[in-house]
């Protein structure tokens, strides 16, 4: 085999790296969920790494492909709008699973002023029926009245801020999105391992025998003969004949 026909991977663990892959696809949409929706500044640096990891996850099927990009390409369409659907999608399921819903009273708010849209995104302070304040703050870009009341769903854990009731119930569509952008993903993945197997497997049987070097197989050009060792040049006399005058 010569050096430009070496593969990329071993033939048969194309398996481990489509496990592989997929695992940490999950992890890196969950951690990415989890941190875009705490907004902390410390959050927002671990979400960087996911970030990261999904612009470079899907370049790694050339490898896995054998020098085939037709699947990175597909797979980093999918994988632009997993990462999207993870600042929603995570937080969501989690609220929707242990908050509780309360009717809030809006308190105070702040205004954060993006000079690119031209909007605010306020941060409203809120409180429960008791008067108690809830933990977190409610970030809408609606302005809101102080003292109006509002349907949210709170984490009974703190960890994570307020949300409005009606935001949970229109959550279906990035749930949807999130499970076709993970289906493409996930299959421009198999594709790319069964081409890269078929080219690892099929690589011995197509360079058998081939020649494994340059060097020519029939005569020396030196002595005149050619292939089987056949004579090409000229006739010579034989040793014993004399020249004619």
């Amino acid at each position: 085999m010569n050096e430009s026909e070496k593969t990329l991977l071993k033939p048969g663990r194309a398996r481990i790296w489509v496990a592989g892959l997929l695992a940490v696809t999950v992890l890196a949409w969950l951690v990415l969920g989890v941190g875009s929706a705490l907004a902390s500044p410390v959050w927002w640096l671990v979400a960087a790494v996911p970030i990261v990891v999904f612009i470079a996850l899907p370049f790694s099927l050339y490898w896995l492909s054998e020098g085939r990009t037709g699947p990175s390409w597909v797979a980093f369409v999918f994988a632009i709008v997993l990462a999207g659907s993870a600042f929603a999608v995570p937080a969501e399921w989690h609220m929707r699973a242990v908050g509780d819903p309360v009717t809030a009273t809006v308190g105070d708010a702040s205004c954060h002023y993006n000079a690119r849209t031209g909007r605010c995104l306020y941060s409203y302070t809120l409180s429960g029926p008791d008067g108690t304040t809830l933990p977190g703050k409610l970030q809408e870009t609606g302005e809101y009245p102080p003292g109006s009341s509002l349907e949210v769903i709170t984490d009974p854990l703190g960890v994570f801020a307020p949300r409005l009731a009606v935001d949970l119930e229109t959550t279906w569509v990035f749930e949807v999105a999130a499970l076709v952008a993970f289906a493409g993903f996930a299959g421009a993945t198999v594709v790319a391992a069964v081409l890269g197997e078929r080219r690892r497997r099929g690589h011995p049987a197509a360079t058998a025998g081939k020649p494994t070097t340059g060097k020519p197989t029939g005569g020396s050009a030196t002595n005149g003969t050619g292939a089987g060792g056949r004579r090409t040049g000229v006739k010579r006399r034989p040793s014993g004949a004399k020249r004619r005058r």
